[in-house]
């Protein structure tokens, strides 16, 4: 779980948080209550652990915020809530829809949002071809093995070294981020929009709060087509000639959240107030033209102490 979130769930009243993590260095596990190490995602022994933590330290939510988990977690909800855990998820055709890009942007096409044009490999010819173009992986996060192809040849090698790939047409201009809030139903509440000034590993380090009304409104339309309950995190890029483009859908908090909460997007503290029955504040005082400036910060503890 990530620090902020951890530090955000804290802040509430009568709120425990016990986190999770197959890094036994996490440092978030010096900011929760309680932790635990777990296998990781891939493993079999995934699930059963965490129905057994959940069990054992009579969870009231699960709050998941890794693409990978989603679908695992989907499929076991009713497991969960069987033992009085509810579990912040999409369903199971939001997050196949959101997981796997090449679905995203058939959702997209199909529901009339701007979005690059996207090709299998198969559908790729060396004559109908522009370059450059995108080649990334069709499932995954961040930007781990995303490279822009700038002719034929170097397209050719890239579809062959990154597993599963999708090849997207290239848009050059001003990337955003949008980090959105859904109730329990999966109605859209409000989002935050964040324009990403510079990114490391796929992550915003610096970022500002904006308003862009036209963004706003095919956030909503996408959020509440797709039924993502709770938090969401959208991208977009605004080209040159201003036309926005969006390019991925995760039906889970985003990294760079942290901006919108300092912003006055109180993403996690609605969750807990929705969960709890209860009116959400929503953005009563939120302040757009906010800059984040990330950097690293160190945590020392005892070597016996993890």
């Amino acid at each position: 779980m990530a620090p902020f979130m951890i530090k955000a769930l804290k802040s509430i009243p009568d709120v425990r948080v016990v986190a999770v993590d197959a890094d036994p260095l996490s440092c978030g596990f010096l900011l929760a209550d309680k932790y635990y190490t777990v296998p990781a995602v891939a493993s079999l022994e995934f699930l059963p652990m965490m129905l057994k933590i959940c069990k054992q330290e009579s969870v009231d939510l699960l709050f998941p915020d890794l693409d990978e988990e989603l679908p695992l977690l989907a499929e076991g909800k009713n497991e969960f809530e069987a033992i009085g855990t509810s579990i912040l998820i999409s369903n199971p055709t939001t997050i196949r829809t959101c997981y796997d890009k090449y679905y995203t942007y058939q959702f997209l096409q199909e529901h009339g949002i701007p979005t690059p044009k996207t090709y299998l490999p198969e559908q790729l010819s060396e004559q109908d071809v522009q370059f450059p173009l995108i080649v990334k992986p069709r499932s995954g996060r961040g930007s781990k093995n995303v490279f822009k192809a700038r002719s034929w040849k170097e397209l050719q090698f890239l579809i062959e070294y990154i597993e599963n790939p999708i090849i997207q047409e290239f848009v050059n201009g001003i990337e955003y981020t949008i980090d959105t809030l859904s109730d329990l139903e999966g109605n859209f509440l409000y989002c935050s929009i964040r324009q990403r000034i510079a990114t490391d590993s796929g992550i915003s380090i610096k970022g500002r709060t904006i308003s862009h009304p036209h963004i706003y409104k095919y956030t909503k339309h996408i959020v509440e087509r797709l039924k993502i309950i709770g938090p969401g995190c959208l991208q977009c890029i605004e080209s040159n000639d201003g036309e926005v483009k969006f390019t991925e859908v995760n039906p889970r908090i985003g990294g760079g959240a942290v901006l919108s909460l300092a912003a006055g997007a109180p993403i996690v503290t609605d969750i807990v107030k929705l969960v709890r029955g209860e009116a959400p504040d929503g953005l009563k005082a939120y302040q757009t033209g906010l800059i984040m400036l990330r950097y690293w910060e160190e945590v020392f503890t005892s070597g016996g102490s993890l």
